[in-house]
């Protein structure tokens, strides 16, 4: 009877069993897993572009993923460096244009004064003679000391000006600095060597400076004393010519120094305009296909 019902009727529906009923707990990924091995489900990296993926794996509409930084980027200390290296260079300038600026100076005073004391008493005679060589006196070596060190002056403190004041726009090419450094240097050791080569010419002591230091100015120094100081005039000039060497030798010092700095900075330059060309052709992509 009852077998006749359960066939006549509808088929009764299957239990449904849960993990619930009999405490079964939820599988664990690692189940089965052999020791030691990774697990790939949680182990896996995600990158920026999976991250940026909504939950139906799609990307928002209208956005594109995040465009990963290459790995060839500066890193916070190479930048840091660079700055460093910047401000070294920015130094050494301005210091080696003060320098300049004070050497010059101190030549340019002496020969100013040298300059005006023999014009001024070039006419005066007493005991029947000059103060100065009765056969021609030279004075175009004292002379190109005095153009020289004047023009130095005013490049200098040009210089000087712009390094302190106006840094952005005095910063030029590494060719140029090294072309300047090397038509100073050059320039100044000619000037110093035909100075002190032409004191005292095949003896003939007919310059300021070597006429200030002869023994005739000596014997002819009582007659033109309150007027003429050779002794002071002979020292002044010798000053002035230790102070061009001194020039000669400082710029020297600040260009192999300009140097080294340059070659550190160099490549840190190019990677940092490389990064900037970088990023501005990453941020025009970007543009590009937002706005598509």
């Amino acid at each position: 009877m009852a077998a006749a019902s359960y066939y006549a009727g509808a088929a009764p529906s299957k239990p449904t069993f849960t993990t619930e009923m009999y405490n079964i707990p939820s599988p664990d990924p690692s189940y089965n897993r052999p020791q030691g091995s990774p697990n790939l489900a949680h182990d896996r990296p995600h990158s920026s572009q999976q991250d940026y993926l909504n939950p139906a794996g799609y990307a928002p509409s209208g956005s594109v993923p995040p465009t990963p930084k290459p790995s060839g980027q500066m890193t916070r200390q190479a930048r840091a460096m660079l700055e460093k290296l910047k401000r070294w260079l920015r130094v050494l300038q301005i210091v080696a244009q003060g320098c300049t600026v004070l050497f010059t100076v101190i030549m340019f005073g002496i020969m100013i004064y040298v300059n005006a004391k023999f014009y001024s008493t070039k006419d005066l005679v007493r005991d029947g003679r000059t103060a100065w060589p009765t056969d021609g006196t030279k004075e175009w070596p004292s002379i190109m000391l005095l153009v020289a060190s004047g023009l130095t002056l005013l490049m200098s403190v040009v210089l000087l000006f712009g390094y302190c004041c106006c840094w952005k726009k005095t910063k030029t090419s590494w060719k140029f600095t090294a072309f300047r450094y090397v038509v100073q240097i050059a320039a100044w050791i000619m000037v110093s060597f035909i100075y002190r080569y032409e004191k005292g010419l095949h003896g003939n002591n007919n310059d300021l400076w070597g006429w200030s230091c002869s023994t005739k100015a000596k014997d002819i120094q009582e007659a033109f004393n309150g007027v003429v100081d050779f002794s002071s005039l002979c020292k002044a000039q010798g000053g002035s010519w230790n102070v061009s060497i001194a020039e000669v030798v400082v710029k020297i010092i600040f260009a192999i120094g300009h140097y080294y700095i340059y070659r550190k900075k160099e490549p840190l330059e190019k990677q940092d305009f490389a990064d900037r060309i970088g990023d501005a052709s990453t941020g025009f992509l970007s543009d590009v296909l937002l706005n598509r």
